[in-house]
């Protein structure tokens, strides 16, 4: 009789060994795909960041993780791709900070003008270990946690007529991301700052709705702007970043070894679009000037007096919100410590 019972707690406990086996063994070859959306053609550098990060996940994890891009907004316009990221159904999208200002105001800060002198200069200053303290965990009550982030261009103005002084900017109407540094910037050179979608532009140049586009050349020469809006202006006042947001609700489910492998290959792949990015740059000034396009730079004397206008916009658009005024002063401190000399 005890022989019978030893026999079936023996069966019972190996049925039950084999059923955990079955269900650890099932979760470690659950296959997890990652959808990577941004709102650029495929031969930016969004996209290609995009690809080296689908390379290094991949290359660690190919039986477990598969990464699929989707340029050109392909998962939506961008409010619908922050929205499917908050919710869930998109993993991660690559999106300028200014279109995630209606979640919260300190995003706006990285368009302020005036605090990065390049590229590689931003690209720097994101990475500062202070900055990614304050700023990186920002959205994560919202649903957003950034895993990357980096400096792809400098704002520059491509417009129906060339801008060649600062009175050339009265009266015109000039799309922008939509920041109040933004708007305020073109208050201050007499134009008019109107938000509106990457995918809207093209069609309200053409209507004659507005004038031309702030944003950058490695946006003016896939989406043929010299057809419309040929003047493009080298203004130097600001650097366009991009953040990378993945989903926090699909990021916490994933097993602790999978989440630090999407944390580390983003470093990676920020770390790597850098000279790409400062490469296809220069590429795509060759590019605009060989297929029609028109490129202008401000005379010292102008450019020393738009950076007169526009040195105290910060301080000016903050000073009653305290807590993105403490932010923007984080962002100008990680900017000093990382200026080259």
């Amino acid at each position: 009789m005890l022989d019978l019972s030893l026999r079936r707690i023996f069966a019972a406990t190996i049925a039950g060994i084999s059923i955990v086996l079955f269900v650890v063994g099932s979760a470690a070859a659950q296959k997890y795909v990652i959808k990577v959306g941004h709102p650029l053609p495929p031969k930016s550098a969004l996209q290609k960041w995009g690809v080296y990060f689908k390379e290094g996940v991949e290359k660690r994890a190919a039986d477990r993780f598969e990464v699929k891009l989707y340029p050109t907004s392909l998962l939506g316009a961008i409010p619908r791709m922050i929205e499917g990221t908050q919710l869930g159904t998109i993993e991660l999208v690559t999106i300028p900070p200014a279109f995630f200002t209606g979640i919260d105001q300190r995003y706006s800060v990285l368009a302020a003008p005036g605090i990065f002198d390049d590229i590689s200069h931003g690209h720097r200053a994101v990475h500062d270990p202070e900055f990614k303290q304050a700023f990186w965990p920002i959205g994560e009550p919202k649903g957003l946690k950034m895993v990357g982030m980096s400096c792809d261009a400098p704002s520059d103005y491509a417009t129906v007529r060339p801008i060649r002084t600062i009175a050339d900017f009265k009266g015109r109407k000039l799309r922008v991301f939509g920041s109040r540094f933004e708007l305020e910037s073109m208050r201050r050179v007499g134009a008019t700052g109107v938000p509106m979608p990457l995918s809207e532009v093209v069609p309200a140049i053409q209507r004659k709705v507005i004038d031309g586009n702030k944003a950058g050349i490695t946006v003016f020469v896939p989406f043929k702007y010299q057809t419309i809006a040929p003047y493009v202006l080298k203004a130097k006042q600001s650097i366009i970043c991009i953040n990378r947001f993945a989903s926090k609700a699909w990021f916490d489910k994933l097993p602790r070894d999978l989440q630090q492998i999407v944390v580390e290959e983003a470093a990676v792949a920020d770390r790597r679009i850098l000279p790409f990015t400062v490469a296809l740059v220069n590429r795509m000034y060759g590019i605009w000037t060989k297929t029609g396009g028109t490129l202008t730079e401000l005379s010292p004397m102008e450019d020393a007096e738009l950076r007169r206008r526009l040195s105290t916009v910060g301080e000016a658009v903050l000073k009653d919100r305290p807590k993105v005024l403490g932010m923007y002063k984080i962002m100008k401190a990680a900017a000093e410590r990382t200026r080259q000399r």
